[in-house]
């Protein structure tokens, strides 16, 4: 049985792409758009819930949006009184379409830290996990 760690050490896990539950890198991702059902090192689900992903999406758009609302303040606090809107425009609408696809897969894993600190996995849960594993390796 993995041993329970601290939310902080879930989401230093899930910012650098690891699994949160169980720190291996070798856990999720098969690409930047692409993800296994379990971590292939630990077995734990990635979707462990119906509505997981809303919760990724709510998490990748809360991003987004500080980003954007950073970007603009430091921008108008740069350049008032001379703001230029276009450019402005132009530039925060490119980081708009491009932050939610640059952050796409961190946004799963903290998502699914939290989840994991919220909500931990049960005893039958950590039995599918192992199982899981041990049927992947044979």
């Amino acid at each position: 049985m993995v041993k329970r760690s601290s939310l902080k050490r879930k989401l230093v896990r899930a910012i650098t792409l690891r699994c949160p539950w169980c720190g291996n890198r070798k856990s999720f991702l098969r690409g930047w758009f692409h993800r296994h059902d379990r971590c292939r090192t630990c077995g734990i689900r990635w979707r462990r819930e119906e509505g997981f992903e809303l919760g990724a999406v709510t998490m990748n758009t809360v991003v987004t949006t500080a980003t954007l609302v950073l970007a603009m303040a430091i921008s108008l606090v740069i350049t008032v009184p001379d703001v230029p809107v276009r450019t402005l425009v132009v530039v925060l609408g490119i980081v708009a379409v491009v932050m939610p696809i640059i952050v796409y897969p961190f946004t799963y894993t903290l998502w699914l830290a939290v989840e994991l600190t919220v909500n931990p996995p049960d005893k039958a849960e950590l039995a599918q996990a192992d199982l899981a594993v041990a049927k992947a390796h044979v």
